[in-house]
């Protein structure tokens, strides 16, 4: 079974489960998901994990990610984007370049944030957009989450709107970002635009268009990345013959002395047999096996 990673460069209006449906539909591909999702009015890059990758997705979240953003001030929308009603909310005589930079160490950092009304984030095991749609009135709870960095590239006065270069860690939304400078400029501001430009390794001038990949027939597997690009940089554990066949088994086995936590299992060949844990008591627990 073919398995890995597709860097996609997913364009403005679908959504990020229309781009995975769209995988789907690529010959060889029994399963795929996504490693994060971009609203449908962003584009940018949108790791996509094929076969056995979905196994992987939560490492892929645990990626730092990297936006441009495009704040335009003095416009609320319900949706926190484009795609919402936009309401006038305030005079932006008074929001400069200095203004804002000035800002942006508060939201640096771990900082709460709440998230959006119309959001796929789900509460009582409902999409938040769903009860929205509904019209209910929904309590959300601000969360805590990590901004890695954040820096103004341009401000245009004559329209009001900022250029953000943000790089965060997972669950951190751009529009709540965009609405709390808004809120703290005494102005309001909207999420005009978006593109992400990276998540972890994954950079937007390699990533391939959807396009692309359906027109490649049989030879879209030459955008296929190593399934296991997320586990670089964690312990490895080689195993011989007899290990091999123990993990492969569901069985621990003893782990080297200098191993622990999370690991990269290995057979004898050298090829990716799982990923574990090491516990306690040294014994390598496999997590995930994955067939040869």
């Amino acid at each position: 079974m073919t398995s890995g990673i597709l860097n996609v460069n997913k364009p403005a209006g679908p959504s990020s489960f229309g781009v995975v449906r769209s995988v789907r539909r690529l010959p060889g591909v029994l399963k795929a998901g996504h490693g994060g999702t971009l609203d449908p009015a962003a584009d940018g890059v949108l790791p996509i994990l094929v076969n056995l990758a979905t196994r992987l997705a939560d490492f892929i979240h645990e990626w730092p990610k990297t936006y441009l953003a495009s704040v335009t001030f003095g416009i609320t929308s319900d949706t926190g984007d484009r795609e919402g009603s936009l309401v006038p909310s305030g005079d932006v005589s008074r929001v400069s370049r200095d203004r804002i930079e000035a800002l942006l160490p508060s939201f640096t950092g771990s900082i709460a944030q709440v998230p959006p009304l119309y959001s796929a984030l789900k509460q009582g095991g409902e999409a938040l957009y769903r009860k929205a749609r509904r019209g209910e009135v929904v309590e959300r709870r601000p969360r805590l989450v990590e901004i890695h960095a954040i820096s103004l590239v341009d401000y245009d006065p004559t329209t009001a709107t900022g250029r953000l270069e943000v790089s965060s860690g997972r669950g951190m939304y751009v529009r709540s970002l965009a609405h709390d400078l808004g809120a703290a400029l005494g102005c309001g501001a909207y999420l005009s635009g978006l593109t992400r430009t990276a998540v972890g390794p994954m950079t937007l001038a390699d990533a391939v268009a959807m396009a692309t990949l359906t027109e490649a027939g049989e030879t879209w597997t030459r955008w296929l990345l190593p399934m296991d690009l997320p586990l670089r940089g964690w312990p490895v554990i080689a195993l011989d013959a007899a290990g091999a066949a123990a993990i492969r088994r569901g069985q621990t086995v003893d782990a080297p002395s200098a191993a622990s936590g999370r690991c990269r299992v290995l057979d004898a060949d050298g090829h990716l047999l799982a990923w574990g844990e090491v516990d306690i008591n040294r014994r390598l627990q496999p997590r995930a096996v994955f067939p040869s």
